[in-house]
């Protein structure tokens, strides 16, 4: 159909486009106006509906409206080159992007999924492209199965998608469990580690993962194997199928300990049947306010509720700083004072002395020249930019982005641009209220602590969280507050959002506000193998030890190890390290409290082989990490 201009915009057209400016810049209550407005002129203007998608404003209504006008879907778009994308759930997980025609006819199927419609979903699937030739829609066919419990099918479906890097996790979670349903044991084992393998910490697969590896090996005969499974998916979510049941089944009389403490936040199901994937994760903690009890992981396409059922637990709070919010108004900052050259140069030697990350130092020491150069420019009386103060710091964990945060609000301080040199750590739990009203409050408490300093927010696209089945008003409400508040004390404030790459790039793309005022993103690159055994050798020398040289040469071989294998990223990169230099120290003072005779300083120094091969076994058998895996070596083999 052509699509081209013919005179002057007609009325719908010209509401469409102020909707589609305001949405840009992220004036979004302005743009669902206009949006609004286009559509009761032109009740059939498709674009105008996709824009309501997009804002999350009633998207059941939206999807089915661009359903009914599908030919005209694009019309705005392409008369007036403008851009403009929604997104949607793929079964219950994937998040693909709501753009052309193809892909709406995929999310017109999926919305009648998420409903358990099954006759209205066959009619929507054969309109969908053919599963020959589009692997999407294969997916939606796999959904399709486990809704009706075809184990057959399922295992059919799902074969071809174990090696696609949007739906392999999905469907090795899929066909493993089908092949559990079949007693095909053998074959879901190695279908269902390398699913959890693939699964980073923050995605919400890995309880269901868990459990139907645990199902898996005991179907194997292997109950030592499963045990660990069973007891993380327990200490999440204890009422999760029949979890408790089989674990005090295998587990009496087992001392084994939970030495990570890895264990993700839980998500379920409606009550009273098997759940439909739902997941757990950490990287949300959910707002108990916005979902009352627990989520299904579902969203926001279907006009119907899932029930939920139990409570979130927030995991891991050991592990984390969490920011301490004062009780009252906190007394006015000093107002930023002279350069400190000597304070400058601290921070910047602190800086290079961390391993690796040399693409970080090099932004962080052009911004600290560029500061320093408005600053003299100033002092001459020159024209100077505003400075960059608010910064996305992407990368997996362990890779120091805490610590760069750090030392980036340092140089600040140093160069007089803030009144301080404090950093305030944050997640969303500590941003977001628990009942309306309070958002806002306990968001702007937060800032306030942090005016004059840094204000860190780690796992910052939790504030953005779509599996809410009717959006997550409470993150929205968080990220507002925040924005106005980087914008009002940009003086006085530097905001740091924080996060796993793909999760960043979610949020920016969800939020346009953000990208306009959070301009300068650093990347955080994993580490390398050399990088990560200097690591290890900085670790031990920092506090008194050091490594034999065989010991050496197989921590080099161990962190390549895990870099080839890609484990590294969920091992947690540094903090992989440090776990495995204390661990190596318990190991070695174990070896030598049985010692009868003399101890040396030397003695009591030198980390050996065993105590690292023994260290390493226990990290790659704790709960948080799961194995063996197939292909991988035996850790407590040295060969």
């Amino acid at each position: 159909m052509d699509f081209g201009m013919q005179g002057p915009p007609a009325p719908a057209d010209l509401a469409w486009l102020r909707a589609v400016d305001a949405y840009t810049m992220g004036a979004y209550a302005q743009a669902e106006e206009e949006f609004r407005a286009a559509v009761r002129v032109d009740p059939g203007m498709a674009d105008a509906w996709l824009g309501l998608h997009a804002l999350r404003a009633d998207t059941t209504t939206a999807l089915l409206r661009m359903y009914r006008h599908r030919d005209r879907f694009g019309e705005q778009r392409a008369r007036h080159r403008r851009t403009l994308n929604s997104w949607y759930w793929l079964g219950w997980w994937v998040q693909p992007v709501l753009e052309s025609g193809r892909d709406l006819l995929l999310a017109h199927a999926s919305h009648w999924l998420d409903g358990r419609h099954v006759p209205e979903l066959d009619r929507a699937l054969a309109g969908c492209p053919p599963v020959e030739t589009d692997l999407q829609a294969r997916f939606l066919h796999a959904c399709r199965a486990y809704l009706v419990k075809d184990w057959e099918q399922l295992v059919r479906h799902t074969e071809p998608l174990l090696d696609d890097p949007l739906l392999g996790i999905e469907a090795g979670l899929f066909g493993g469990m089908a092949r559990v349903r079949l007693e095909m044991y053998g074959q879901a084992e190695p279908l269902l580690a390398a699913a959890l393998m693939r699964c980073r910490s923050e995605q919400p697969q890995r309880k269901e993962l868990r459990y139907w590896l645990a199902r898996a090996h005991e179907g194997t005969g292997r109950s030592a194997a499963a045990l660990p499974l069973y007891r993380a998916v327990h200490r999440v979510d204890p009422s999760f199928m029949d979890t408790s049941a089989r674990l005090t089944a295998i587990a009496d009389g087992d001392g084994l300990e939970d030495h990570l403490g890895l264990a993700p936040v839980p998500l379920g199901g409606p009550p009273g049947q098997e759940p439909a994937p739902s997941g757990d994760t950490t990287a949300a903690d959910p707002d108990p306010a916005a979902t009352p009890g627990s989520l299904d992981g579902r969203g926001v396409l279907t006009g119907t509720d899932p029930v939920p059922t139990g409570s979130p637990q927030a995991d891991g709070d050991d592990l984390r700083r969490k920011a301490r919010v004062p009780a009252q108004t906190p007394p006015e900052q000093p107002s930023p004072g002279p350069s400190d050259p000597v304070l400058l140069a601290k921070a910047l030697s602190e800086l290079e002395r961390m391993v690796g990350l040399e693409p970080v130092k090099r932004q962080v020491r052009a911004l600290s020249a560029q500061l320093h150069m408005a600053r003299l420019r100033a002092g001459q009386g020159l024209p100077v930019q505003p400075p960059k103060r608010h910064f996305v710091f992407s990368g997996p964990s362990g890779t120091g982005k805490t610590t760069v945060a750090r030392i980036l609000g340092r140089v600040f301080y140093a160069l007089g641009l803030l009144g301080g040199d404090h950093l305030v750590e944050a997640q969303r739990a500590d941003l977001v209220g628990e009942f309306l009203g309070q958002t806002a409050v306990k968001a702007n408490e937060l800032i306030d602590s942090a005016l004059g300093g840094v204000l860190f927010v780690d796992e910052a696209y939790s504030l953005s969280n779509s599996g809410y089945s009717k959006g997550d008003a409470y993150g929205d409400e968080a990220l507002q507050v925040l924005l106005k508040r980087a914008e009002d004390n940009r003086d006085r404030l530097v905001v740091i959002l924080a996060g796993y790459p793909e999760g960043m790039d979610r949020l920016l793309a969800t939020n346009p506000g953000l990208g306009s005022r959070f301009t300068t993103r650093v990347d955080f690159p994993s580490y390398r193998p050399a990088e990560l055994t200097s690591i290890g050798e900085v670790l031990a020398g920092e506090n008194g030890d050091r490594w034999d040289d065989e010991a050496l040469e197989e921590l080099r071989s161990i962190s390549g190890h895990v870099v080839e294998q890609g484990w590294i990223d969920e091992l947690g990169n540094g903090r992989f390290l440090r776990t495995l230099y204390e661990k190596s120290c318990a190991y070695r003072d174990l070896r030598l409290s049985g010692y009868p005779g003399e101890l040396s300083r030397d003695d009591l120094a030198t980390l050996r082989l065993p105590d690292l091969m023994q260290a390493y076994g226990e990290v790659l058998s704790g709960p948080g990490w799961n194995s063996p895996r197939p292909g991988s070596r035996d850790p407590q083999d040295p060969a």
